[in-house]
């Protein structure tokens, strides 16, 4: 079943090649796309592209009016994603890979949020054009602040799951890593507080074939990169910019990884869509034919989670910079001074520590991949 958006004359044509590519197929070249949309602003839309066919259902207008008082949506389409028999997207995936963009065509995901200071931002970037991302929450952040995760789901964008804590899966036995998938998506899930989409992004984009098989097995859309902007080797827009461009120029399309607890994406993403629309490159929204499905015994240490975190908490730890190693054994890079407590001297334990009470912040006692720092 294909979800018809945007242009009734090509609406048949896209859905066929939707079935075609999206209904679970591993072609490593399967057929393309019509072209599907609403162009730009300013832009004559590409009629001889179109297959002069009757579509099978009427087109259907992108709902809402974006932030600047528009009501054409700054999204060239939208691509439904059946997630069912776990499909893959992104080089990583090269063998196996459901290609779904055509020449020109750009999906924007943001990866390791939410963190107030830079996700609003972001946000409020892409509402001044009209776009639509997909953002692929940790577990952890998304229960220090759902309300932002809550904005993020508020303003239209997809959600999926980057993990619960950030760990490198494939150095996890089966329970830790089963442990670390399930309850990543039960706490983005009740976070949200909306259905989100079983859409999925290992860490480091390191994946083993038991991974794998395990996030195929829960129906979940696998998604790799085509073009990293390396935003977290750098606090500076401009590089940012110039990493996407040139990756571009090469790829030519491709799904673009950003980080949404970066300060250096947060200043780019302005300037980078200005551009891209210069280049004539186009934005698809991707979204999921069903919701994610969690497991209740993971929805109960969710909701223990969100019940147990104050207010105070969430706003200390949701405004404080996060970073995770680029690789395993790499330190993690430390942006701004450190925590206060960091530069007391620890406090003399007990003779007779009394015993530590159960954590449902920590439930098996494992030790914190975040790493949370003085507010800046």
């Amino acid at each position: 079943m294909c979800t018809i958006r945007h242009n009734a004359l090509t609406a048949l044509a896209a859905c066929i090649g939707m079935a075609a590519i999206l209904s679970g197929a591993r072609a490593e070249t399967p057929p393309p796309l019509a072209p599907v949309g609403t162009p730009f602003a300013g832009e004559t839309p590409d009629v001889d592209s179109a297959p002069l066919l009757k579509p099978a259902l009427p087109a259907v207008e992108p709902a809402g009016v974006c932030a600047n008082g528009s009501t054409t949506m700054g999204i060239s389409r939208v691509v439904e994603i059946d997630t069912s028999a776990g499909p893959e997207f992104g080089s990583q995936y090269h063998a196996s890979e459901a290609k779904f963009l055509e020449p020109g065509e750009v999906v924007l995901t943001f990866d390791d949020g939410p963190m107030r200071r830079y996700t609003v931002p972001i946000l409020d970037a892409l509402d001044e054009f009209c776009i639509k991302a997909t953002f692929f929450s940790v577990g952890r952040m998304a229960i220090a602040d759902p309300a932002t995760l809550q904005e993020v789901a508020r303003r239209g964008h997809t959600i999926g799951v980057h993990t619960w804590s950030h760990q490198k899966m494939s150095a996890l036995n089966a329970p830790a890593m089963k442990r670390e998938f399930e309850l990543g998506l039960s706490a983005v899930a009740a976070s949200a507080n909306v259905p989100i989409a079983p859409f999925f992004r290992f860490p480091y984009l390191a994946h083993s074939k038991s991974t794998l098989a395990y996030i195929r097995g829960r129906g979940m859309g696998i998604f790799g990169i085509h073009v990293d902007s390396r935003d977290f080797r750098t606090k500076s827009p401009g590089v940012v910019l110039r990493n996407v461009l040139a990756a571009l120029d090469h790829e030519k399309k491709g799904i673009l990884l950003f980080h949404d607890i970066q300060p250096s994406t947060a200043g780019a993403i302005s300037s980078l869509i200005e551009e891209l629309k210069k280049r004539g490159y186009k934005f698809v929204h991707i979204v999921p034919k069903s919701p994610a499905e969690t497991l209740p015994e993971f929805d109960a240490i969710a909701a223990k989670m969100l019940k147990a975190k104050s207010a105070a908490a969430t706003n200390a730890l949701a405004t404080r910079a996060a970073t995770w190693p680029v690789s395993e054994g790499e330190p993690a890079t430390v942006e701004g001074p450190p925590a206060e407590s960091a530069r007391k001297p620890a406090p003399a334990r007990p003779a007779h520590p009394a015993t530590k009470p159960f954590d449902w912040a920590n439930p098996s006692n494992d030790p914190w991949q975040l790493k949370a720092f003085g507010a800046q």
